[in-house]
């Protein structure tokens, strides 16, 4: 009760003091005003330095012989003094102020002040670093970035604000060419704030600061609070950075300590998030107020420099992070495992601008190796945030096509860093369902095409080489890969294009297609899929299709295979049924005698005896006798009526009935070898018998030679 009557007093006495100045400040003049400011703030820094160090700013030299010939222990029990008088006189003005709004002429003194007491501030410490503790020690940061001192409010009566005396920025290094504006207000405001940023950046840097977390706690601070100006964030992120290089290792520490890279892309999540609100909703140029009144919008500012301010500043964020995972040998592999670090990056990765930015350091964390459990957890947390922006970017009323094809176009990059085990982290994470979905959606004319093969491509990247994948995206989309058939026909609604066709084929052989010897179906759900694709398709691009099935079919043994396996003849054969045309039907008829004579079961050939017994085949002469030349082809082809097939990916032959090595009875394995295509380097292994010590034997064959060797 005493305490809080004391402090009732006290603070009738400081209103009574204010007020009593109030009355004459109105007949003084502005420039009057601001003379009367200057003088008062030399006087009131002539506590710390003597008053013509204060007023002088050329001779730096002198300045710095004076501030050394003051003893330390004076200037330290100066600083806190002032320190302590500043949070006094701010409580006294803000007491002053009306509402929210301070009276005109109490800014400038304010902000006068303000300035003259940073700038000495700032000469103390480079004549006396060791004071940096005092200045800390009574909150000089708190005082600085206060509401009180650098997020004072801007109102129009500030262009009344100058300062006589020449500011010194030098060492700003260039952030106050980020506050320059049309408007002229709007830099002179920010003249007490690129002061206050240029002092917190040289106490960071001094040589004698081993531990900046204070200065960079402050800058982070002041950073979330002006998140909604653009333009002081600039210059807070790039004092950030000057920080990070001048004083790299004791700032880094400070990093982690605070989390600071994360809190930084929290501010850029922010911005951009209001970016794009401020593009959807237009801004009206009347506002009506709580009485009913209109009131026009005069902005100092315009729509489109707020815009580039924010821009600026949202790169200026990301940069602040490459930075640091350049600087830091350990700073990537923390923000991959900072889960909010990867949410703020995938949320830029929507801002276009920024799309280029983001993605080069996504990619640079998919490049990092996994090197443990946490890693590997990390990174299936990094593919599935990877995934959830194909499914945002689908689900806007207007698909954005070009974004989902730089997500394909990254996400195939991604895979070739290390193919099986990205393939596997990516099906873990449910990729099928994510980029199958992209082909039910509604397509850019312009652009329709290109996402269609885009998806085509990714689909090829991921299931190459890959059986545990084939196999779940069979699951998904049915035998034949019907579900994915579907999605394209519906697609091309006319005709498939010859891009289409090609895309198919380079998965069907798992890669890029090319007739030749060497080339090998690696799909058999394709070989289904490719021969429906080709039944609505052009007669041209039919003839085509059926004519490359045809030279794989014939140059190989595995070919064949595949696509009895898969039902060719099957289909070949209800195609035959109902094609109308020669040419097309002739291909077809040589490609179920090729099949035929390879493999044939008793339902294929019941429907061939059933097709010739049809009356529609019948009343074409020329169809049954192609059909009856194909089965005779079929009745006399020559070969073996089993084999092994060594694709080299989980092939060979396993002895499971147990016995002890060396075995003295011997082993022995007969068979006719062929070899469809050798290796272009190297040589192909038959067999490697081998004991735990290395000894034993193994059998190589290139084209000339059987090489055996003895281990």
């Amino acid at each position: 009760m005493i305490q809080e009557s004391h402090r009732q007093k006290d603070t009738t006495k400081t209103l009574l003091a204010l007020n009593s100045i109030s009355g004459p400040v109105h007949f003084l003049k502005i420039t009057e005003w601001n003379d009367y400011s200057l003088k008062l703030s030399i006087a009131l820094c002539s506590f710390i330095l003597p008053s013509n160090v204060v007023k002088c700013c050329s001779d730096e030299t002198a300045i710095n012989q004076i501030s050394a010939s003051i003893p330390s222990a004076y200037q330290e029990q100066s600083v806190r003094w002032m320190i302590r008088v500043l949070l006094t006189v701010f409580l006294c003005i803000k007491a002053c102020a009306c509402e929210s709004e301070l009276p005109s002429h109490i800014k400038i003194l304010a902000k006068t002040i303000q300035i003259y007491t940073i700038r000495t501030f700032r000469r103390v410490l480079v004549s006396a670093p060791a004071l940096l503790t005092a200045f800390r020690e009574e909150g000089v940061w708190d005082l600085i970035f206060s509401e009180d001192c650098f997020y004072v409010g801007s109102s129009v009566e500030d262009i009344q604000f100058h300062i006589g005396t020449e500011n010194q920025n030098d060492n700003v290094r260039n952030n106050r060419t980020a506050t320059d504006s049309q408007s002229s207000y709007r830099t002179d405001v920010n003249i007490l704030q690129v002061e206050a940023i240029s002092f917190l950046e040289f106490a960071a840097t001094l040589n004698e600061n081993t531990y900046n977390l204070p200065e960079c706690s402050a800058l982070v601070d002041a950073l979330e609070h002006c998140v909604s100006d653009a333009v002081v964030a600039s210059i807070l992120l790039k004092c950030f950075r000057v920080i990070l290089q001048l004083a790299t290792e004791q700032t880094l520490d400070s990093f982690i300590s605070l989390d600071a890279i994360t809190r930084v892309l929290k501010v850029a999540c922010l911005q951009a998030q209001g970016l794009r609100n401020s593009r959807n909703l237009p801004r009206p140029e009347i506002t009506i107020d709580r009485d009913g009144s209109r009131t026009e919008n005069i902005e100092m500012t315009s729509p489109e420099d707020r815009t580039d301010h924010t821009l600026t500043c949202l790169k200026l964020g990301v940069n602040l992070l490459k930075d640091y995972v350049t600087i830091s040998s350990d700073g990537r592999i923390l923000v991959l495992h900072n889960a909010e670090c990867i949410e703020c990056l995938f949320n830029l990765f929507e801002e276009e601008s920024l799309r280029k930015l983001v993605l080069e350091q996504v990619l640079a964390l998919f490049r990092l190796p996994p090197s443990s459990a946490r890693d590997h957890a990390a990174k299936l947390h990094l593919c599935s945030k990877y995934l959830e922006n194909f499914t945002q970017a689908n689900e806007n009323e207007k698909v954005n096509s070009e974004l989902l094809i730089d997500l394909l176009v990254s996400m195939r990059e991604i895979i070739m860093m290390d193919r099986m085990y990205y393939q596997n982290l990516f099906r873990n994470e449910g990729c099928f369902l994510h980029i199958i979905s992209l082909l039910n959606g509604t397509f850019n004319e312009a652009t329709g095409e290109r996402l269609v093969l885009n998806v085509l491509e990714t689909l090829t990247l991921l299931l190459e080489g890959n059986n545990a994948s084939k196999a779940a995206f069979r699951v998904l989309v049915g035998v034949g890969y019907q579900t994915l058939q579907s999605l394209l026909l519906d697609y091309y609604k006319m005709l498939p294009s010859e891009r289409l066709l090609d895309a198919l084929l380079n998965m069907l052989v798992d890669g890029k297609f090319e007739i030749n010897e060497k080339t090998t179906i690696k799909n058999e759900d394709v070989v289904v899929l490719l021969l429906n694709i080709l039944q609505k398709s052009s007669t041209s691009l039919q003839h085509y299709g059926l004519v490359v099935l045809q030279q794989l079919l014939k140059q190989s043994i595995t070919n064949r295979t595949y696509s009895f396996r898969a039902g060719l003849l099957s289909i070949l054969l209800d195609w035959f049924s109902i094609e109308e045309k020669d040419d097309t039907v002739n291909v077809i008829a040589e490609l179920i005698q090729i099949i035929g004579a390879h493999s044939i079961c008793g339902k294929d050939i019941r429907k061939i005896f059933a097709l010739l017994r049809s009356e529609k085949i019948s009343a074409k002469q020329k169809h049954t006798s192609l059909l009856l030349r194909s089965l005779s082809h079929m009745l006399k082809e020559k070969g073996p009526e089993a084999f092994f097939e060594f694709s080299g990916h989980d092939s060979g032959i396993e002895i499971k009935s147990p016995f002890q090595w060396p075995y003295n009875r011997g082993l022995s394995f007969s068979c006719w070898l062929r070899v469809e295509n050798f290796p272009e380097n190297g040589m192909m292994g038959l067999f490697s018998f081998s004991t735990e010590d290395g000894r034993g034997c193994s059998a190589m064959l290139s084209k000339s030679a059987l090489v055996y060797e003895i281990l």
